[in-house]
């Protein structure tokens, strides 16, 4: 059987018995007397995608792993790890399993709550080098490890942060005949669109200093002093300076309008917006504002002045909470594995638009992008990802930052000093001089 026609959960009565199956079933529900008398070990996994397509490509999942091990019987609590981890931990109600993002593990590692899982990948049951290089690439695989080469996580989603997803209606009634390839294109064509009339705005966009960091990094400019041990930021540079300009000109020009949250996808949902600038796994969500109601096209972001397009890579990996017995282990690491691989992973991007964790999956994905160019803008060139700093105080390093940037967006200080405030503020919290 096909791997399509095996996964055919897209039906409403599909996804309703996959909800049955998960969900309603408790962990300690008695075996129906028909039941095979084989001891199936139960485990719980929580992760946080509580709605949408993310939700219901989680069920879909888990009820196929279900079906397939039957010796194992996983139900799904669509619960936060990150948030609610610890506290389960420590009240003895953790799950097996968890998708957690990474700022919480070191917390959780030095509670115990966690499993290293070096053991399990070098053993018997795990995977080997040979594997490892061609379901994973290097920046992934990488990002998963301790600085100490202990490793608690699994690969499960990368998103990329930064694609631009366009209203092809209003490309159309502005005369843009194909989607920008620069970012001064981009300007260029929310310029026009927003001369449409006055209800029109060429982009929507809630500002994010990491998909800032992207655009800087890709027109040949430097975030961090250092490549490796990034304790400093070097935002004083000129592309820097050009990109934030940039950004400021569109506001001030009304060629781009500053959203909070998500309130971005609800305005381009009303067919006035011509573009988004957006993270790959807000695709689904953005097509679901549009709801059919024009065509959504998509063009990966600008390579700028370096000719490559960096993407700081983001997502929640599989963690195993330290709870429960040998066999319930044993399950987890079958499970995680299951959830990490390449077969599996492969349907869960082409539901919620993540991307391919390693070059066995972006194969398996290679005619998925055929027929889906919108989706296939997310993809671009691994060597050029990039992963957070390893280190605690990035979150409110970034934090801090965020107020001169918001003031140089809005006008009220100057570019230039704008970058000098981010590079000071930003390194006392990344060094770990001002504590969070």
């Amino acid at each position: 059987m096909k791997r399509r026609q095996f996964w055919m959960v897209n039906s409403g009565f599909a996804l309703a018995t996959a909800f049955a199956t998960v969900i309603g079933s408790p962990a300690n529900a008695a075996p129906h007397p028909t039941a095979s008398p084989r001891k199936v070990v139960h485990i719980t996994y929580w992760a946080g995608h509580s709605s949408g397509a993310l939700y219901a490509a989680v069920v879909a999942e888990v009820r196929q792993f279900n079906k397939t091990h039957p010796a194992i019987h996983v139900t799904f609590r669509p619960i936060g790890a990150s948030h609610h981890g610890l506290a389960a931990f420590e009240a003895g109600q953790a799950p097996n399993v968890g998708m957690l993002s990474q700022w919480v593990v070191p917390e959780l590692i030095q509670a115990g709550a966690l499993v290293k899982l070096n053991s399990w990948i070098s053993g018997p049951d795990g995977l080997t080098k040979a594997q490892i290089a061609n379901d994973y690439y290097p920046v992934v695989w990488n990002d998963m490890k301790e600085p100490n080469g202990a490793q608690y996580l699994m690969p499960l989603e990368k998103k990329s942060l930064l694609v631009i997803y366009y209203n092809e209606s209003l490309f159309k009634k502005a005369g843009i005949t194909s989607p920008p390839k620069t970012w001064a294109q981009v300007g260029q064509d929310a310029a026009k669109i927003t001369a449409l009339g006055p209800q029109y705005h060429g982009i929507a966009w809630t500002p994010s200093l990491r998909q800032y960091f992207d655009m800087v990094t890709s027109e040949g400019g430097t975030v961090f002093a250092t490549k490796t041990h990034r304790t400093r930021y070097a935002l004083v540079n000129r592309p820097a300076e050009q990109v934030l300009a940039m950004l400021r000109e569109w506001i001030q020009k009304g060629w781009m309008i500053r959203t909070t949250g998500y309130q971005y996808q609800l305005d381009f949902g009303t067919g006035d917006v011509g573009m988004l600038i957006d993270a790959s796994a807000g695709y689904t969500y953005d097509k679901s504002s549009v709801g059919g109601k024009f065509v959504m096209g998509g063009v990966s972001a600008p390579s700028g002045a370096s000719g490559h397009s960096y993407q700081y890579i983001n997502g929640a990996s599989l963690a195993m909470f330290n709870v429960g017995t040998r066999a319930q282990k044993a399950a987890s690491w079958t499970f995680i594995k299951y959830l990490s691989s390449p077969q599996t992973n492969v349907y869960w991007d082409e539901h919620t638009n993540y991307l391919p964790l390693g070059p066995a999956e972006y194969r398996l994905m290679l005619p998925f992008y055929r027929t889906h160019p919108a989706e296939a803008a997310s993809f671009s060139n691994p060597a050029y990802w990039w992963y957070k700093p390893r280190n605690p105080n990035f979150e409110a390093s970034k934090a801090a930052m965020e107020t001169p940037f918001d003031k140089a967006l809005n006008g009220q200080i100057s570019v230039a000093s704008a970058v000098r405030e981010m590079t000071q503020i930003g390194t006392q919290y990344l060094s770990g001089r001002i504590k969070p």
